[in-house]
């Protein structure tokens, strides 16, 4: 749920709330006043009938008058102080029950008790305040709706710096060198969260450049001591003094030498990749260059007696760097092969914007969530560098192409994706 969402149905409720509890508070004020008017009307009645009966020692003519009833009945003593009260009264005009103030008091006139009451019809004052109530409810209802939409475009509108922050984060690629492009905004606080987020990415950016320049200026540095120390241990090796135990010591140095290098030629590789090094594209027929990489790993494939099964659209093209897509047929059916049980099946399926190279699982599926990783390993790729997926993620993402594992019918399947087909 959006923030300003959560935020106008909190409002919303809260006012609401409110406006019902200062309804209902105003309501019951407005009655309260209104029937204390009506009280003060009836005991100017009272003041009027006692004056007159003191006046002329007997009590006022009875005149009929619309929504006031007054009567006289003889008490034998003093009933005591007036009483106000409410009651539900049936005119002899009216068919529905109608609601009466009602004063009652008690009054001598020449020695003699009486009990009167005055009533008033409360209709009128009953209408004034559903009247009122009704147009303090629609007024209400104005302002809840006038206040939802009002709050839904001025919030949206005070957002909008945020979410056009958070388009330009999005968009944001370390290592691309473009910065990512804030929005001006009046609001100090988004103004404040850009200066952070413009700082934070610079930072990011530069460790990341420094980071590249060290990896690639190591990898760079490296090559020629590692092809010394290659070239020393392959004249040691040919020396026909070493003992047996000696040569196995050599064999592993140069080994563990191999590997190294292997690893280093993979770093500069991403280097080069990551630096935007292969920027030049071409067309290229997939199926020519699957149709060529078999041939070179003929005799590699023929040694572990594996079955290839091609099903090929010669007329497949792809708009790439060259090399890069060299780098990335040669990666997928090198481990196609290495990692393929003895006697297995390696299946190719080029398609128009698909390449899918499939192979014989020698153990389960690979754990997808380091699979592309640097220095990552699964399965059976315990010999590798750890490089081999990664420089293959790193490469088909700078060709524009989607890479894809899949893990079924016992085999391993890796797709290369051309979305722009």
């Amino acid at each position: 749920m959006k923030l300003f969402t959560r935020y106008n149905r909190i409002n919303l409720l809260a006012t609401v709330i409110i406006f019902l509890l200062s309804g209902l508070a105003f309501y019951f004020l407005l009655k309260y006043i209104l029937i204390d008017q009506v009280d003060e009307d009836l005991k100017i009645e009272q003041h009027e009938i006692q004056t007159y009966a003191h006046k002329y020692q007997q009590l006022p003519e009875i005149i009929p008058v619309r929504d006031q009833h007054i009567s006289y009945r003889p008490a034998e003593k003093d009933g005591g102080e007036r009483r106000f009260g409410s009651m539900w009264l049936k005119d002899a005009s009216e068919k529905e029950p109608e609601l009466f103030r009602e004063l009652s008091f008690y009054i001598e006139v020449n020695r003699n008790w009486y009990h009167i009451t005055v009533r008033k019809s409360l209709e009128g004052t009953d209408n004034m305040i559903h009247s009122i109530v009704t147009i303090t409810l629609v007024t209400i209802l104005a302002i809840l709706l006038v206040s939802f939409f009002i709050n839904r475009l001025v919030l949206k509108k005070l957002w909008q710096p945020f979410y056009d922050s958070l388009s330009a984060m999005k968009q944001f690629e370390l290592g691309k060198n473009r910065p990512p492009q804030f929005p001006q905004t009046s609001i100090e606080e988004f103004s404040i969260m850009n200066e952070t987020l413009a700082q934070a990415t610079t930072r990011a950016a530069d460790d990341y450049r420094y980071l590249k320049e060290f990896t690639e200026n190591a990898s760079h540095e490296l090559q020629t001591p590692l092809a010394i120390i290659r070239s020393k241990l392959d004249v040691l090796i040919q020396d026909e003094h070493l003992s047996e135990s000696q040569s196995r010591t050599v064999q592993g140095a140069y080994e563990a030498i191999q590997k190294l290098s292997r690893l280093n030629q993979g770093l500069l590789l991403l280097a080069k990749i990551e630096n935007g090094q292969y920027t030049e594209t071409a067309t290229i027929n997939v199926a020519e260059k699957i149709t060529g990489k078999m041939d070179q790993f003929a005799e590699l494939t023929a040694s572990k007696n594996l079955q290839v099964r091609l099903t090929m659209d010669k007329k497949a093209m792809v708009q790439v760097n060259p090399e890069l897509f060299d780098i990335l047929v040669n990666n997928l059916l090198s481990n196609a092969i290495k990692y393929n049980s003895e006697g297995g099946t390696i299946d190719i399926i080029v398609e128009e914007g698909l390449l899918e190279i499939s192979n014989t699982a020698v153990s389960g599926a690979l754990d997808e969530s380091i699979l592309f990783r640097r220095f990552a390993k699964s399965g059976s790729a315990t010999e590798g560098v750890g490089l081999g997926l990664a420089i293959i993620r790193q490469a088909a993402e700078v060709s524009g192409l989607e890479t894809r594992y899949l893990y079924e019918h016992q085999q391993h399947h890796f797709l290369l994706i051309n979305h722009k087909q």
